[in-house]
């Protein structure tokens, strides 16, 4: 004989089947209760504002030490000191000492060595030759140099070829010319085109060594001059010119 099945239970059980899964949704849908006027006043009673006794008593906190920015330096007037150059270029025509000297100088080279090496420049009136750009910038350039002059008249030149004509491969090197050469320029900086004929073994690019005298080294240029004088008879007379102009009061 076949077992009775319960209708009635089948159909209990496949409610409950249709309805449980709906619960756990019903769960999420609930909206949180706001925070009540007793919520809000156990709110105020933990964390309370401070009174204004309470603010009062507290310390005063300075103000924060901001150090003092230095102030800007000034843009570079290159339109000036090319006047400026221009004027010592003029003096130099009018009253020309007695032989060129140049200083063949890099700016790499220690400042303290630089400085004195500019102010001998401007007692003896050598001038200061550059093999070229600072860090490929003009306005660099002129920075440092502006820089490092300050307002002392010494005439200066950026001339690479000068190197080759001179045969100078370090810095600082000391060449004095021993003929007559002129220092005239508008722009700004000294011409540095020698009036000597150039050999012909050496073409456009060098001068004979008859016609300078060259010292190289570390020194001072009281200390050049002396051995350009010892060391060239013909270089004597404008080397011991130049020692006395520098000695002079």
């Amino acid at each position: 004989m076949p077992a009775r099945i319960d209708h009635t239970s089948l159909r209990r059980f496949g409610r409950g089947l249709a309805i449980t899964p709906l619960l756990p949704w019903a769960a999420f849908a609930q909206t949180p209760a706001w925070p009540g006027p007793e919520d809000m006043a156990r709110a105020r009673n933990a964390h309370p504002f401070p009174t204004p006794a309470q603010i009062a008593a507290q310390p005063a906190r300075p103000l924060p030490q901001i150090p003092t920015t230095p102030a800007a330096r000034a843009a570079i007037d290159i339109a000036a000191m090319a006047r400026q150059g221009g004027q010592l270029a003029a003096q130099s025509a009018n009253a020309p000492p007695p032989g060129t000297l140049r200083i063949f100088i890099t700016l790499d080279m220690p400042r303290g060595s630089l400085q004195r090496l500019v102010d001998q420049a401007t007692r003896s009136g050598a001038v200061l030759v550059l093999r070229g750009l600072k860090a490929q910038s003009l306005r660099e350039t002129l920075a440092v140099v502006s820089d490092l002059i300050d307002k002392r008249q010494v005439a200066w030149v950026i001339d690479p070829d000068a190197y080759t004509r001179y045969g100078v491969t370090s810095a600082p090197t000391f060449v004095l010319t021993l003929a007559d050469e002129t220092a005239a320029s508008g722009h700004g900086m000294v011409s540095a085109k020698d009036n000597e004929a150039n050999p012909p073994q050496c073409g456009s690019s060098c001068l004979a060594s008859a016609a300078f005298v060259r010292v190289a080294g570390d020194v001072s240029l009281d200390y050049a001059l002396e051995a350009i004088a010892k060391r060239s008879p013909a270089a004597e007379p404008r080397a011991t010119a130049l020692l006395q102009r520098m000695n002079k009061p």
